[in-house]
């Protein structure tokens, strides 16, 4: 047969077959009548070629894999390690494509429900819409959208502990109003900094710690409890790591009482 129906039926290309003969991972056949003539032990051992290559074994291993008789003594140890690392990089792989099948699922979801693409739960999503407006103010509106953009930044890296979407469920109007009028707040004092000090930081951070404590209720401990601490510190870190210069000492003070305040729910 020909180079092309041989490709044709193992499913790969010509440029590959050719490659392959350059680099003596397949023989190059007798040439009849001014063409390579290709046979069927030409399209076994091609099979066998890209199968490992489709299943990660570098090429450089492929040749003693698939030497004639196959390997024997302690090359077949090695080449045991070989398909056993081809099988963790194809688990690796898969894990990454669930990860990426999850993402455009969201993002589907987000399409349907808000019209707007985010890698955000559906609840977060709401949220922030609902409080931007019910921001008062530009400033208030530059807070909201700054944490928002974070937040989704968190959840594209895959740094925000799943356990903080439940603070984003089952928010009636009271709360979306109050955590309104707390950005609004937060962004007078970031606005006039000169205006307010230590004590009016701190009250700040105790606000939405107190919140964030009403809203869940009971369920905080258990929450606090399942939460990965060192994923919650790189979630805060990555918050203030994106503040404004003018920002960052509220924006730590907060943070800083959240993480206090989970790990004190963690000991209840």
């Amino acid at each position: 047969m020909r180079v092309s129906e041989l490709a044709d039926l193992v499913g790969t290309t010509v440029r590959t077959i050719r490659y392959y003969h350059q680099i003596g991972l397949l023989p190059v056949p007798e040439t009849r009548d001014g063409r390579r003539d290709y046979d069927l032990t030409h399209v076994a051992r091609l099979v066998r070629v890209r199968l490992l290559a489709q299943a990660g074994v570098p090429l450089s291993r492929i040749a003693d894999m698939t030497a004639p008789g196959g390997p024997a003594g302690g090359d077949r140890a090695s080449v045991l390690v070989d398909l056993e690392a081809a099988l963790i990089a194809l688990d690796e792989q898969q894990e990454r494509l669930r990860e990426r099948k999850e993402r455009v699922q969201r993002l589907i979801g987000a399409l349907r429900q808000h019209e707007r693409l985010s890698p955000l739960p559906p609840a977060m999503a709401r949220f922030y819409d609902a409080i931007e407006e019910r921001a008062g103010d530009d400033g208030a509106r530059r807070m909201i959208r700054h944490e928002r953009d974070v937040m989704e930044l968190a959840f594209y890296r895959g740094e925000l502990p799943p356990q903080v979407e439940a603070l984003y469920h089952g928010l009636g109007e009271e709360r979306l109003a109050e955590s309104a009028a707390l950005f609004a707040r937060i962004a007078d004092r970031v606005e006039a900094p000169a205006a307010a000090g230590e004590e009016e930081t701190a009250e700040i951070a105790a606000a939405v710690v107190d919140r964030v404590r009403r809203h869940l209720g009971d369920e905080l401990p258990r929450l606090a409890r399942s939460l990965d601490l060192d994923a919650a510190r790189r979630a805060a870190d990555l918050y203030v790591r994106f503040s404004a210069p003018k920002d960052r000492r509220l924006d730590r003070t907060i943070a800083d009482a959240l993480l206090a305040a989970i790990e004190e729910e963690r000991t209840r």
